[in-house]
């Protein structure tokens, strides 16, 4: 049966989404489950899933635009079937605004074209790898670039030629020896969505030190890591402290029974959060190959809308990067993160004597519209306690 593909919401807070490219032309066969097309949230670039075997019949919004998450984008049905009815309600849906590929432009002086000819919609414009990547950085539309390779490939040199051009000129005069990374994309969708969150929530962070010399030896016979012992043990303290499991919707607090564990993955040009699914039942060993999982799939775009939404707290690991601390931005709607610092070998005092022990600090930060700090304390401690006792199981 013929069926719309929509617009999916692969966050708990976002509205909108930017087709990159359709994976598959009009006309073409899909499996299900097999990449349908790409788009660009506030997060990353992701690749959807084509939701049942059939055949693309109609495309309905192109690449470059940007639609409300639940617009129609395509009908994969039969080749048989009647799309009338769907095309109608398809046609009705809100249209994005005209990009700039579609709108007259004017000669450039030296006779070249500034801009590519519209595409069908659908129409995948043929780039090589590099010049994607480049286009990327540069901040260049690539549905405006004419493509000077063979069948109209869209080049590296096309892409820096038309970025040279101004296409993504900042205001103002730049020095020559500053470089300039025009701010589009998924990096101002970050910037607009963690501001939101900053200028939303009443937030606060509180630091504690953890000695993680225990964790550690697990970890030399486990060859898990330090991010997998501190997931598990948030899972497992956040059953004492429900309210740290929760979210804020206009007067009403709501609490979560279970716990969807975000882990924040980074990613080359941005962040991704999948889930683990009731983690407070996992294992460490289960959350571990479950984290690993995902992480693959992100990296390679492969996760899908399921594995994006519905956490119900974050977790994020700049200590990965060596950070010491850091105040981790909360995860809207949720009402807490908790952030982790580098594990290095720090000189503490143990039972009056100066010993070498691991230690991390773990910066939670929480709503404090929702959570009184006496609760983000104590799951801060819990979480501490399982760290530096985890032989003693979850509770």
């Amino acid at each position: 049966m013929a069926e719309q593909v929509r617009m999916p919401r692969l966050s708990q807070d976002m509205t909108r989404g930017r087709i990159v490219e359709w994976l598959k032309q009009e006309g073409e066969s899909v499996k299900e489950g097999e990449p349908l097309l790409s788009i660009e949230t506030d997060k990353a670039e992701v690749e959807v899933q084509a939701p049942h075997a059939g055949i693309l019949r109609r495309v309905l919004v192109g690449a470059g635009d940007e639609v409300e998450v639940g617009t129609p984008l395509a009908i994969l049905g039969q080749a048989e079937e009647n799309i009338d009815e769907l095309l109608r309600k398809g046609e009705s849906a809100p249209k994005p605004p005209p990009r700039a590929a579609e709108v007259a432009a004017p000669p450039a002086s030296s006779g070249t074209p500034l801009q590519a000819p519209s595409l069908p919609a659908g129409k995948r414009q043929p780039i090589s790898p590099v010049a994607r990547r480049v286009a990327r950085e540069l901040g260049v539309e690539v549905s405006q670039v004419v493509g000077t390779g063979a069948a109209g490939l869209v080049t590296e040199q096309d892409v820096r030629a038309f970025a040279s051009r101004g296409a993504a000129k900042p205001a103002g005069e730049v020095p020559e020896n500053v470089e300039v990374i025009p701010f589009t994309g998924i990096r101002r969708r970050i910037a607009e969505r963690l501001s939101l969150s900053r200028h939303t929530a009443a937030d606060v962070t509180t630091v504690a030190d953890v000695d993680m010399t225990e964790v550690a030896a697990l970890r030399k016979r486990s060859g898990l890591s330090y991010t997998a012992y501190v997931a598990w043990a948030t899972a497992q303290a956040l059953r004492e402290f429900p309210i740290l499991n929760a979210s804020l919707e206009g007067d009403r607090i709501l609490v979560k029974k279970d716990i969807h564990l975000g882990v924040a993955v980074a990613l080359e040009n941005g962040l991704v959060v999948p889930v683990i699914r009731c983690a407070h039942g996992k294992s460490v060993e289960q959350i571990s190959q479950e984290m690993d999982a995902l992480a693959t799939r992100a990296r390679e775009g492969q996760l899908g809308p399921a594995e994006l939404t519905g956490s119900t707290f974050t977790v994020t690991n700049s200590g990965a990067f060596g950070s010491l601390l850091f105040t981790p931005i909360i995860n809207q709607p949720e009402v807490a993160i908790l952030g982790m610092g580098k594990v290095a070998d720090t000189p503490v005092v143990r039972d009056g004597q100066v010993v070498v022990r691991k230690v991390m600090y773990l910066c939670l930060s929480y709503d404090h519209r929702v959570v009184d700090g006496a609760p983000a304390v104590q799951f801060l401690q819990a979480v501490k306690r399982r760290l530096e006792q985890p032989g003693a199981g979850p509770g």
